[in-house]
């Protein structure tokens, strides 16, 4: 049996560290009216995103800026596909850059609401030790 959930109530970063960190093998599905997507995690990596034509970063980092939309992990999931093969930390960290950068250029829509978004983010992955102060 898997987790169940909302995106607003715990955010597609928050889902991968906590499966990342413990060295799962996990799909995440995603639904809202934006569409579905998926990612895998084989023991904490990720290895492959699909959403609409994307897959990969492009679909991962896409998926990143969902701000709500309903989710669903499934434990144990495999897939034969391997778009990324990367810690779950480092693409994370680059989508999260990506989006904020496209934020400041006034693109990706829904993204991120505002600056307190941004530092809410930056609080959660410095709490989650992803990020360290210098």
């Amino acid at each position: 049996m898997g987790v169940k959930g909302r995106l607003k109530d715990m955010s597609l970063v928050d889902i991968i560290q906590i499966f990342a960190t413990e060295r799962k093998t996990v799909a995440i599905h995603l639904g809202s009216e934006m569409g579905y997507g998926c990612v895998y995690l084989k023991n904490g990596y990720i290895i492959h995103a699909t959403y609409r034509e994307f897959a990969g970063s492009s679909a991962l980092f896409q998926l990143l800026a969902w701000k709500d939309g309903e989710f669903e992990v499934e434990i144990d999931a495999v897939t034969d596909e391997r778009s990324i093969n990367k810690p779950a930390e480092a693409v994370v960290l680059e989508g999260l850059r990506l989006l904020d950068e496209s934020r400041a250029r006034g693109g990706v829509k829904g993204a991120y609401t505002g600056d307190m978004e941004s530092i809410r983010l930056i609080n959660k992955l410095l709490d989650l030790g992803i990020l360290e102060k210098n």
